[in-house]
C-alpha cells in the first residue's frame, strides 16, 4: 500500500503531494503505520530514509528530479549516500550530463561515488570519460576499488586505447589487486583486444584462479586476431564451457571465412540462442552463400532484428535486390522493427533496383519507421534517387539534412557529376566550402568527372590545383584518369600524355584508355598507336582496345594494318560483350 502511494507521487510533474508526504514524514516520525523504515526519532534521519527510498523506486529523470529538489529543500544535497544513489539513477536513465553536473557540486566525493560515474558513463557507452573520470579520481588521491578496475579496463578495451590500459595495469599492481579473478580478466581482455595478444596470455597464465569468463575471454583474443588453431586447442583444454564460448568459436571461424569449421561447431553446440543462429547467418552472408544463409535463417525459432538484417543485408551486397525488398516486406509483415543497419540494406537494394516507384515507397518506410532525420540513412536515400537518376529528388533529400556531413556532400556531387548537371556539382561543393566541410578524395573525383562531362578545363585544372594544394591529399589514379579524360575531350592530347608519364603513381588501364578515347575523337593515329601499346602490355584480353585502333586505322584507309589487328582480336579469340538496356515505366512524380 505505501509503495503503492508513494509511486503515484512520483509520477507526474506535480511535486505538491510530496511535499506534502515529506511534511508528514518530518511532523508524524511514521508515514504509514506498518512501515518501520521511517520510525526514526530524528527528523533528518527520516527524511534521509525517505529520499533513499524513492530514489531507488524512480524510473525517470522526471521523478529523479522531483526528489533531488526536496533533497535541496531539506538539505540533504550533500549526503554523499543519497547522492550516489541519485547519480546511479540519472546513468540508469542516460542523463549522464546531469549527473556530472551533480556529481561537480559534491565538496569531498568518496569513492563510492566515483565508482558510480566511471561504471555509469561506461554503461552508456561513454567510455573516454569513463577513464577520464577514473584518472581525474587518482588526481584527486581516491585509491581505485576492484569494482573500479574492471569498468575502467572496459572502457580502454572498447576504444582500444592500450596506453591508459598499462597505465591501470600499473595501478593494479602497485594497489595489489593483480589477483583478482575480475580484474585480471578484465586484463587480459584489454590486451587482447588492444592486439596485445602475447602479453594477453602471460596475464591468462599468471592467474591462479581461472573460470569460465577468463577462459573465454582468452579464447575472443585469439579468435579476434584469427589465431584459430591456438583458440581451438584452448577451447578443448577448457574444464567446462557456457554457450558464450561456442557463440565466440562460431564467430571466429565464420569472420575469417573458415565457414565449414563454424558450421562444425554449430551442429556440436549443447544448446543455441539467438545469437548463435545469427552468427552463424552472416557467416554464410559475407562469404556470399545465401543458400545455406537463408536455410539456417528459415529455420530460426526465434528471429531478432539483427537476424533479419544479416539477411537483408547479405542480399543486397551480393547483387539480389529483389530478395532483399521482399524479405523486408516479410520482416515488417512479422511486426519486427527495423534498425538503422537494416534500413540502410534495404536502401541499397532499392539503389540497385534503380526503380523510382520502389525508392518512393522505401523513402515511406524510412520515414514511417522514424529514420528520416538520421544522416546515414539520408545519405543513402540521395544515393538510391541518384541511381533512379532523379536528382531532383536526391537535392530535396540533401536540402533537408539539418547536419550534412563530407558523405552527404560527395553522394550530390558524383550523382549530379554522373548525370551531367555539372553547374549544380559545382554548387553544391561551394556549399561544402562554405560549410567548412574538408573535401576529400572521393569529392574531387566528383568535380573533375563534372568538369570533363562538360569540358571545363580551366576548372578541372582549377580543382586539381586545389587538391595538389591541400596538403593532405595525393592524386590517385583515378584523379590522373579524369584529368586525362577531361584535357583528351578537349584536344590537349600532348598535355594529357605528359601528364601521365610524369604522374606520381603507376598508370592503370583506365587511365591510358581516356587517352586512347579521345585520340579517336580528334583523329590522333599516331598517339594512339603509342597508346594502344600501353594498352595492349595492361589488358591483352580487351576486346575494346583492339577495335578502337582497329577502326582508326580504317577511317584512315590503312587497310593492311586494320586487318593486322582484326586478326589479333580473331586469334587471341577475343569476344566482346554485347550491351543491353532496360525502361522502367511507371507514374509521372
Amino acid at each position: 500500500m505505501f509503495d503503492h502511494h508513494l509511486n503515484n507521487l512520483l509520477t507526474g510533474t506535480h511535486l505538491s503531494n510530496l511535499r506534502l508526504t515529506f511534511r508528514m514524514v518530518t511532523k508524524h516520525g511514521v508515514w504509514w503505520r506498518g512501515l518501520s523504515c521511517f520510525r526514526a526519532t530524528s527528523k533528518q534521519t527520516r527524511l534521509r530514509d525517505l529520499c533513499g527510498y524513492l530514489l531507488e523506486r524512480s524510473v525517470s529523470s522526471v521523478q529523479l528530479n522531483q526528489v533531488y529538489s526536496q533533497m535541496h529543500v531539506n538539505g540533504l544535497h550533500r549526503d554523499n549516500l543519497l547522492i550516489t544513489k541519485l547519480i546511479n539513477g540519472l546513468m540508469l536513465v542516460g542523463e549522464s550530463r546531469l549527473a556530472c553536473v551533480i556529481f561537480n557540486q559534491v565538496d569531498c566525493p568518496n569513492g563510492l561515488l566515483w565508482t558510480s560515474m566511471i561504471r555509469g558513463f561506461s554503461c552508456n557507452g561513454s567510455f573516454r570519460e569513463a577513464i577520464k573520470f577514473y584518472e581525474q579520481m587518482k588526481h584527486q588521491y581516491v585509491q581505485p576499488n576492484n569494482f573500479d578496475f574492471p569498468v575502467a579496463l572496459k572502457s580502454c578495451a572498447t576504444l582500444e586505447a592500450l596506453f591508459e590500459g598499462e597505465q591501470i595495469h600499473a595501478d593494479v599492481v602497485k594497489l595489489g589487486f593483480v589477483s583478482d579473478v575480475f580484474v585480471q580478466t578484465a586484463l587480459l581482455d584489454m590486451y587482447a583486444k588492444c592486439s596485445r595478444i602475447e602479453m594477453a596470455k602471460r596475464v591468462f597464465e599468471n592467474m591462479r584462479e581461472k573460470n569460465v569468463v577468463s577462459w573465454t575471454a582468452i579464447v575472443a583474443g585469439y579468435c579476434r586476431h584469427g589465431h584459430l588453431e591456438q583458440a581451438q586447442e584452448l577451447f578443448h583444454e577448457m574444464p567446462s564451457k557456457n554457450i558464450i564460448t561456442w557463440n565466440v568459436m562460431v564467430d571466429g571461424f565464420a569472420r575469417f571465412g573458415h565457414l565449414k569449421m563454424a558450421r562444425w561447431f554449430f551442429d556440436r553446440m549443447p544448446q543455441r540462442n539467438v545469437v548463435s543462429w545469427t552468427v552463424m547467418v552472416g557467416g554464410y552472408t559475407k562469404a556470399g552463400d545465401m543458400e545455406n544463409a537463408r536455410l539456417l535463417f528459415d529455420q530460426m525459432g526465434e528471429r531478432e532484428v539483427v537476424a533479419w538484417t544479416a539477411m537483408i543485408s547479405g542480399y543486397a551486397q551480393n547483387g539480389k535486390p529483389d530478395e532483399a525488398i521482399e524479405l523486408f516486406h516479410e520482416m515488417l509483415a512479422a511486426d519486427v522493427k527495423p534498425d538503422e543497419i537494416t534500413i540502410l540494406g534495404v536502401a541499397s537494394a532499392g539503389a540497385q533496383l534503380g526503380s523510382l516507384h520502389m525508392s518512393n515507397w522505401i523513402e515511406d518506410c524510412i520515414d514511417k519507421c522514424g529514420f528520416g532525420c538520421d544522416v546515414r540513412v539520408q545519405n543513402a536515400v540521395i544515393n538510391m534517387y541518384v541511381q533512379c537518376g532523379r536528382i531532383d529528388r536526391a537535392f530535396c533529400v540533401f536540402e533537408k539534412i539539418a547536419e550534412k556531413d563530407v558523405v552527404s556532400y560527395n553522394s550530390m556531387i558524383m550523382g549530379c557529376a554522373n548525370h551531367g548537371d555539372t553547374d549544380r556539382a559545382l554548387c553544391v561543393f561551394s556549399m561544402m566550402n562554405r560549410a567548412k566541410i574538408r573535401p576529400n578524395s572521393i569529392t574531387f573525383t566528383g568535380l573533375l568527372t563534372a568538369c570533363s562531362h562538360r569540358g571545363l578545363v580551366d576548372e578541372g585544372r582549377r580543382c586539381f590545383q586545389l587538391m595538389l594544394d591541400s596538403g593532405y591529399l595525393s592524386p590517385t589514379v583515378e584523379h590522373y584518369a579524369c584529368m586525362v579524360d577531361l584535357l583528351g575531350r578537349a584536344g590537349h592530347l600532348d598535355e594529357a600524355h605528359k601528364l601521365i608519364e610524369n604522374m606520381d603513381v603507376s598508370a592503370k588501364a583506365s587511365t591510358w584508355g581516356a587517352l586512347l578515347g579521345a585520340c579517336r575523337i580528334h583523329g590522333n593515329l599516331g598517339l594512339a598507336e603509342v597508346v594502344s601499346q600501353r594498352l595492349f602490355e595492361l589488358e591483352p584480353n580487351d576486346p575494346g582496345n583492339y577495335a578502337i585502333l582497329a577502326n582508326m586505322y580504317a577511317e584512315a584507309k590503312m587497310w593492311d594494318a586494320a586487318v593486322r589487328v582484326r586478326m589479333l582480336i580473331k586469334d587471341r579469340q577475343l569476344f566482346k560483350t554485347a550491351g543491353s538496356s532496360w525502361v522502367e515505366v511507371c507514374d509521372p512524380v
